[in-house]
């Protein structure tokens, strides 16, 4: 595939368009949602079990697995949305190379983002409170700044995750220039994306009592794990089709019309 041309990603119809094709491809993603959501649940139980100090190994590890299960579903979402394939039940999750460069992917992304957030955290300092009012002023405008970039940064080279899964031949190089001047239009359509469901998550954590085993935090964690699953599913129809408006020059399907 040549040079890509720049184009202006369409926020409202990708964000409309995502929650929509979720609704429309719940045939086929039921089956994969229920596995996804029975193992979300069962690795957040376990893990309100692995807070204390002595059980850190336990969290990591717990941790670890769910987000590995998370990729594999979500590459499957990705080749399900772009390519048209489909597979049922535990087959719907890839442990391919494809997997394989999605984890790495996801893995520079999440260290670019640690270390952008270790910089502004040495910006600002342990305490902001004890700097003088202009110099904690600039240093946190200059941490906003920082952050926003980084931001941009990270929501143009998402769209190497839907590259990866599909295993389309394109440089990371055409990803930076199709990508060109939708760093906002990105960040826009990744934040109106999942409002709906942090606003929702946010409200249940704030019922969310003390680890106890009790049945109002048993009922809460189930819930939460019955939301994630759709926030993965709608975020990674999201990406698949701001990659396939901006990289691959297609578009959001038109209602009904199933995958691309």
């Amino acid at each position: 595939m040549g040079q890509v041309q720049p184009r202006r990603l369409p926020v409202d119809a990708v964000v409309k368009r995502s929650f929509l094709f979720a609704w429309e491809s719940r045939a086929v993603l039921a089956g994969p949602y229920v596995i996804y959501a029975m193992v979300t649940i069962v690795a957040d139980l376990l893990l309100s079990r692995a807070l204390s100090p002595e059980n850190k190994l336990a969290l990591y590890l717990l941790t670890a697995a769910e987000q590995i299960f998370a990729m594999a579903f979500a590459v499957g979402i990705h080749r399900y949305v772009l390519l048209a394939e489909i597979r049922r039940g535990f087959q719907f999750f890839r442990w391919d190379r494809h997997f394989i460069q999605y984890v790495l992917i996801a893995v520079l992304l999440f260290i670019l983002a640690v270390t952008a957030a270790l910089m502004i955290f040495g910006i600002i300092g342990d305490d902001p409170s004890g700097t003088p009012p202009g110099v904690a002023g600039f240093t946190a405008i200059f941490g906003l700044a920082v952050m926003l970039v980084v931001a941009l940064l990270i929501s143009r080279l998402s769209l190497a995750l839907p590259l990866a899964a599909v295993g389309d031949q394109i440089r990371t190089r055409a990803i930076w220039q199709a990508t060109d001047g939708n760093g906002f239009r990105l960040l826009a359509t990744t934040l109106i994306t999942v409002l709906p469901f942090l606003v929702v998550e946010a409200a249940l954590l704030r019922l969310m009592p003390e680890p106890s085993g009790g049945t109002l935090e048993i009922l809460l964690t189930i819930v939460l794990g019955l939301i994630s699953p759709i926030q993965l599913i709608v975020v990674t129809i999201m990406l698949s089709l701001s990659y396939d408006v901006l990289v691959r020059g297609g578009g959001p399907p038109p209602i009904g019309s199933g995958p691309v």
